[in-house]
């Protein structure tokens, strides 16, 4: 009797394991999946920095700092007035997201989504729908909000590039306040993109001031190596993901 309880214990550990094994395998390819069916394209923008700062994306922290974005909230923190719509436009990226994400599971939500359906509409004339990270006395139920946002793989991905975006509109920040040619500076500036679609249509733009850089071949040249690099791991995504869906089946 106590062979047979052992064996039919193993039995059903292994079985328990491997059916673990198996859900973790699943949600791994739909995340893979979801992934893929959102790269529609492969973009390389190339900018020439003063500085290159180490940054480690904690999305808490990105949420929380892209929140309280507003005209009174950047004029009381004295950020540049040439940057000020660049901020704001984050901070409305943010909004059209998280509302595209709430269209999810109830499509309903784009009747009341001003911002869904007006391209004019600015984040002064609605009222977000965006759980308050900065409240002191903020619920379970909203802290359950932000968690499930930050766990949402689309909206995860446009969280770290709006993260590394404000970074960079916080350095140009800081020299255009430091300046004493603020009103001169350039801000931000991309002096080249390249944008390949699935399709294979290119698109290449090239900022004016590239045009007329002392440096622009070296430019240029660096530019066309991160374009190929990117097509290359594109491609490997595809094909690890293919193999992989194969195996898998």
């Amino acid at each position: 009797m106590l062979i047979a309880v052992v064996i039919t214990a193993d039995r059903e550990t292994s079985n328990g394991t491997n059916s673990v094994v198996t859900n973790q395998s699943q949600r791994f390819v739909q995340s893979l999946t979801d992934t893929l069916s959102e790269l529609t394209a492969v973009e390389v923008n190339t900018m020439v920095v003063d500085d290159i700062t180490p940054n480690k994306f904690i999305p808490w922290e990105v949420y929380r700092d892209i929140y309280p974005i507003s005209k009174q909230y950047l004029d009381r923190q004295g950020i540049h007035k040439s940057l000020r719509q660049q901020y704001l436009h984050l901070r409305k990226q943010l909004e059209i997201e998280y509302c595209l994400y709430l269209k999810e599971n109830d499509p309903t939500i784009l009747q009341d989504s001003r911002i869904l359906t007006d391209p004019t509409v600015s984040i002064e004339q609605i009222e977000t729908r965006l759980p308050n990270p900065l409240n002191p006395g903020i619920s379970s139920q909203e802290v359950n909000k932000i968690n499930e946002l930050l766990h949402n793989g689309r909206l995860l991905r446009t969280l770290r590039k709006i993260g590394e975006l404000k970074v960079s509109l916080d350095r140009q920040n800081q020299m255009l306040n430091s300046s004493d040619n603020a009103p001169t500076l350039d801000s931000n500036i991309i002096y080249v993109q390249t944008i390949t679609q699935i399709d294979g249509e290119i698109t290449n733009r090239f900022h004016q001031q590239f045009l007329n850089h002392q440096h622009k071949d070296l430019i240029f040249q660096l530019h066309q190596e991160a374009v190929t690099m990117g097509d290359r791991q594109w491609q490997g995504l595809v094909e690890f993901t293919v193999k992989l869906l194969q195996f898998l089946s």
